[in-house]
C-alpha cells in the first residue's frame, strides 16, 4: 500500500469520534478527487477544494441517510451534530414546500423549482462553516501526531493537495471508500439501534434505495377479510378499493424491508401522514394478533408463510418495536 494512502487508512480506521463528521469529510475529498483530470500538465503542483462543494457532498451524505432512514449520526440525542441540525432543518423545509414526506435523494431535488435556493445556500454555507471550525484540522490529528495529509487555509475556506496526492486518492477511490463506509458502519452502530446498518450505509451509494410494489402482499392480507371489504389498521373504517394502501407499522425507514408481519391495510392519507411516526403499544399488540390469526388462515405452503412463522415464534414484532422506540 503506498505510504500516502496508509495514512488515510490508519486515520480513517483508528480516528476518535464522538460524531460522524470525519467520514463525510474524508469521503467528500476522496469523491471530489475523482473529479480532477491528469491531463499532464506539470504545471499544475497544487489543486485546491473549496469549503463549499466539500459542504455541498456532506449535506448530500447527511441528507440521503437521515431522509430515508433518520439514523443518529451522534450519541447525544440531545444535541445533534450542527450539520445534523442544518440538514434536517433542509428536509422539514422540503417536505413542507413539496406538501408531502415522501422521501427523494438529494441528487433529484431541485431546489430552485421549490423556491429554496436561499435554504440551500444557507445550509451549505453553515456546514462549510463546522467544517472550518471542527473537522478538516481536527481529522489530520491521531493519538498525538498531526499526519501532513493535506494543507490548510481555514480563513479563505480552502484545502490544498499535492497534484501527486489527489491522483492517489483517485487511485485508491474505491478501496478508500470501502473503509470509510465499514468505519462509519461501526461507528454508527455504536449509537443506533436500527437493523440493517451497513446495507443502509452501502444503499446510499449504490442509489439502490427502492420502494418496490407491494402488491403481492395482498392475496395474503385480503385473508383477513372473509366479506371482501377491506377495513384500514388504524381507524378500522372499510377501506375504497382507489383509496387503499399498505403501510410498515415499524416504519420502512427503520427496517429497510417488507414483511408480512409489519405490513397493514390502511387509508392512503393515514399512510402518508404517518411517516416515521412510533406506533403504539395497542398497535403493537393487534398486530401480534393479526398475524396470529393470519398464520393459522395461510396455507403452509409458501415462503411468506414460513417467514411470518419464524416473526410470531421469535417475537420479531415486539422486539422491532422495542428497539425502535429507543
Amino acid at each position: 500500500m503506498d505510504g500516502y494512502i496508509k495514512q488515510w487508512n490508519d486515520l480513517i480506521l483508528n480516528c476518535s469520534f464522538n460524531n460522524t463528521y470525519k467520514m463525510v469529510w474524508s469521503k467528500a475529498l476522496v469523491e471530489l478527487s475523482l473529479n480532477f483530470s491528469d491531463n499532464n500538465d506539470e504545471e499544475i503542483e497544487t489543486i485546491a477544494f473549496d469549503f463549499n462543494e466539500i459542504g455541498e457532498l456532506c449535506l448530500k451524505y447527511y441528507w440521503n441517510q437521515t431522509i430515508y432512514f433518520d439514523l443518529d449520526q451522534s450519541p447525544n440525542l440531545k444535541k445533534p451534530p450542527e450539520m445534523i441540525t442544518y440538514t434536517k432543518e433542509l428536509i422539514k423545509e422540503f417536505f413542507f414546500r413539496r406538501g408531502n414526506v415522501q422521501p427523494i435523494r438529494f441528487e433529484k431535488v431541485d431546489f430552485n423549482s421549490l423556491k429554496m435556493e436561499h435554504n440551500y445556500e444557507s445550509t451549505i454555507k453553515n456546514i462549510a462553516k463546522t467544517i472550518g471550525q471542527d473537522v478538516c484540522w481536527r481529522f489530520k490529528k491521531l493519538n498525538g501526531n498531526n499526519y501532513e495529509i493535506y494543507d490548510l487555509d481555514i480563513n479563505r475556506g480552502k484545502v490544498f493537495f499535492s497534484r501527486h496526492n489527489v491522483l492517489q486518492l483517485k487511485e485508491h477511490s474505491d478501496f478508500l471508500f470501502t473503509i470509510i463506509n465499514y468505519r462509519w458502519t461501526q461507528i454508527l452502530e455504536g449509537f443506533n439501534y436500527s437493523p440493517r446498518i451497513s446495507r443502509k450505509v452501502r444503499a446510499i451509494d449504490e442509489n439502490n434505495i427502492k420502494r418496490v410494489s407491494l402488491k403481492k402482499f395482498h392475496k395474503h392480507l385480503d385473508l383477513m377479510f372473509e366479506d371482501g371489504q377491506r377495513k384500514c389498521f388504524y381507524c378500522s373504517e372499510i377501506i375504497d378499493d382507489t383509496d387503499v394502501s399498505i403501510d410498515h407499522v415499524i416504519p420502512w425507514s427503520y427496517m429497510f424491508s417488507d414483511d408480512l408481519w409489519n405490513l397493514v391495510y390502511c387509508h392512503k392519507e393515514e399512510n402518508s401522514k404517518k411517516y416515521n411516526r412510533l406506533p403504539s403499544e395497542e398497535d403493537i399488540v393487534r398486530l401480534e394478533n393479526r398475524n396470529i390469526l393470519l398464520l393459522q388462515r395461510m396455507e403452509n405452503k409458501s415462503r411468506e408463510y414460513d417467514q411470518l412463522q419464524i416473526a410470531v415464534e421469535k417475537d420479531y414484532l415486539k422486539k422491532f418495536w422495542t428497539s425502535f422506540k429507543g
